[in-house]
């Protein structure tokens, strides 16, 4: 699509990339800002890997390439504003300057009324790509005046071949860590490592044991899942599967449909011992602490609050 665009001499002044985190979004929105600017792009429509535009970009230092990320919790307006102060002139070197905006989502109210203001005048020789895995964020006057470029989940035959292929894993462990990425090669190799196999693994046997009926087995599932708030959404994340797999299971009794198919023995004690509304209220349940702790609220109140809620 973006190199049809680019053929037809057509590329809009604004785009959304959304999808799920680790899918490579911001690594195609800085391959796209490569070929726009490749002086050898040509028919292909693509980089060349060898110009200098192409070699600069490589190193990271293309003056007409710029990332904006959030320093803090929120994108704030002086960023925006650099963002505006830089579009008042022509690219330096380049046919397009780019601004790739990462975590777009997490601009507060004034920078999203300012970078409106850009989107509402935009410029021939520059271009903007928000960069999302909540597009459900951002303001829909943003939304609408932006074309939105959706990135659906890789199958899991595709992550587990690049998974072989490209970075030589074992054959028989490829699949069951593609099926846990949930279609992102990016989780799928933050995953491959013999502490988050373990985590998992302890994960699992703390969920069958707050099925207990203990309170306190609750409570350090709660503990174990930490602080630290990459490993805590990687943990979530992995709850999600299981009673996702769970609610498959019980109504379908197909093991090949399961994530966790390597922990079959889980799946079917949650399978068997809740009901189908149960699993969906978990799953319900999870997602909204997952928000709330992007929130930045407390963590152990929100986890806390989130095991009592859990049917187990």
């Amino acid at each position: 699509m973006l190199q049809k665009a680019m053929a037809r001499k057509r590329v809009g002044h604004s785009y959304i990339f959304s999808g799920l985190a680790a899918i490579g979004k911001k690594t195609l929105a800085l391959e796209f800002a490569r070929a726009l600017n490749c002086e050898n792009a040509g028919i292909r429509q693509d980089a060349c890997g060898s110009c200098p535009s192409c070699r600069k970009m490589t190193r990271g230092n293309h003056p007409d390439i710029h990332v904006l990320e959030a320093q803090t919790q929120f994108i704030r307006i002086a960023d925006i504003r650099g963002i505006q102060d830089q579009m008042t002139f022509r690219p330096l070197e380049g046919r397009k300057r780019v601004f790739i905006i990462d975590d777009a989502d997490k601009m507060n109210e004034q920078a999203a009324n300012a970078l409106l203001k850009t989107l509402e005048e935009p410029s021939a020789d520059n271009l903007l790509i928000l960069v999302t895995a909540r597009p459900f964020w951002l303001p829909q006057t943003i939304l609408s005046r932006c074309l939105h470029v959706r990135f659906n989940p890789l199958p899991a035959e595709t992550v587990a071949r690049f998974l072989t292929d490209q970075k030589g894993m074992d054959p028989a462990g490829a699949p069951a860590l593609a099926s846990l990425s949930g279609g992102s090669i990016g989780r799928a190799l933050e995953m491959d490592s013999e502490d988050m196999i373990a985590f998992r693994a302890r994960l699992s046997n703390l969920l069958r044991s707050a099925g207990i009926g203990e309170p306190m087995n609750r409570l350090v599932l709660a503990s174990f899942l930490g602080q630290d708030k990459k490993r805590l959404q990687q943990g979530l994340s992995i709850l999600h599967t299981y009673f996702r797999d769970a609610l498959v299971y019980r109504e379908t009794a197909r093991a090949s449909m399961v994530i966790n198919a390597d922990d079959l023995p889980a799946v079917e004690s949650l399978a068997g011992r809740l009901k189908g509304s149960q699993m969906l209220h978990n799953i319900a349940v999870l997602e909204n602490s997952r928000q709330s702790l992007d929130m930045n609220v407390n963590k152990s109140l929100t986890l806390e609050a989130m095991a009592f809620k859990l049917h187990l």
